[in-house]
């Protein structure tokens, strides 16, 4: 299997990277992804956001997972060289700064909205000093550059008429609801260069970020005990766990955890760390396990991300369908055993 290197600062567990912040609302940030004052039509990107002529430079495609920040996948892309360079961002469309928020060491996200009813964004840009909120952009336009110690950048797309099929939207931020792959909007050609930058085997090289299915395991669950607000919760990825597949081997079924101290059960040093796992082979998919199968035995696989060597045995997760929008789960510190009964640690999640 093909080593895959991460782009994994630590301020992808920073909250905005859900498209939310602190001390907001959802009409707050509905003004803040898309200006009713723009005119109508269809995004369409005719400039790169960046050079490509690196060599070393890759493209994490939508669905990234990365707990705490990213228990559930990312709505957004990331340009990644394995370098800490210098890169200058270009505005791939026309439009105008609607929104801007400052993270710490000069960086910040812009978003630009194009349409009335589209924009792009970019996280983690030093904006150029003479731009600024509410700014005119051109397309080709220098936006930025990364920082000095940066390995890269991220890029989202949002359409008002893309709504993600997600079971419960309001336990997500706007970028998340509206979330579109941005390199479907660039030209035939300007496709075809990203395309074949972007780390994900098989055809589909967008990615994807919404694995809920009603009435099956499929997707993403949050704690029963969590707070239910995306806009004002810190660390709000944390609370959930998502049943879904890798976004580099999309055949490859994956549980990703923001919080294993939900399950008081685990020892300290294996479940008291986030992690993203990998199943055994053969086990029942998420997509078909249904409040019927009750007991479900998933052993949990190192990626060789996170948590250690890919492919070693990390532990044991049971999960249940209480009904369609109820499950328990529990996790052992257990690389051994085939099957665990569930105590009175157990923990539940809904959606």
């Amino acid at each position: 299997m093909k080593k895959i290197v991460y782009f994994l600062p630590l301020v992808f567990m920073f909250f905005l990277i859900m498209g939310c912040d602190k001390n907001g609302n959802s009409d707050d940030w509905e003004n803040r992804v898309f200006d009713a004052s723009l005119p109508p039509g269809q995004m369409n990107f005719s400039y790169l956001p960046t050079d490509l002529s690196d060599s070393c430079l890759y493209v994490i495609p939508l669905g990234n997972l990365n707990p705490p920040g990213h228990t559930r996948p990312s709505d957004h892309m990331y340009f990644v060289c394995e370098d800490a360079i210098t890169r200058t961002i270009y505005a791939p469309a026309s439009g105008k700064i609607i929104d801007k928020y400052d993270f710490d060491h000069g960086e910040c996200r812009i978003t630009v909205g194009v349409t009335n009813t589209s924009s792009y964004y970019f996280m983690h840009i030093v904006l150029d000093k003479d731009l600024h909120l509410g700014s005119e952009v051109k397309a080709g336009q220098k936006l930025g550059t990364t920082s000095e110690t940066s390995i890269g950048f991220d890029m989202g797309a949002m359409v008002r008429t893309v709504m993600q099929p997600f079971i419960d939207t309001a336990l997500y931020g706007q970028s998340s609801i509206h979330c579109d792959s941005p390199i479907k909007h660039f030209t035939d050609d300007l496709k075809t260069q990203l395309y074949d930058r972007v780390r994900r085997e098989g055809p589909d090289k967008d990615g994807k970020i919404c694995y809920d299915k009603k009435g099956t395991l499929a997707g993403n669950w949050i704690a029963e005990n969590a707070p239910r607000d995306p806009y004002n919760t810190d660390n709000f990825d944390s609370y959930f766990v998502a049943f879904v597949y890798d976004n580099y081997y999309p055949t490859k079924m994956c549980i990703s955890v923001g919080n294993y101290s939900f399950a008081t059960s685990v020892k300290k040093g294996s479940y008291d760390d986030v992690g993203t796992y990998f199943v055994q082979e053969g086990a029942k998919k998420f997509e078909e396990v249904t409040p019927a199968d009750g007991k479900m035995v998933y052993k949990l696989y190192n990626t060789g991300r996170f948590n250690g060597p890919e492919g070693e045995r990390n532990g044991l997760l049971l999960v249940q369908m209480l009904d369609d929008s109820k499950i328990q789960i529990e996790c052992f510190n257990d690389t051994v055993s085939e099957d665990r009964d569930f105590t009175l640690n157990a923990k539940i999640y809904v959606r």
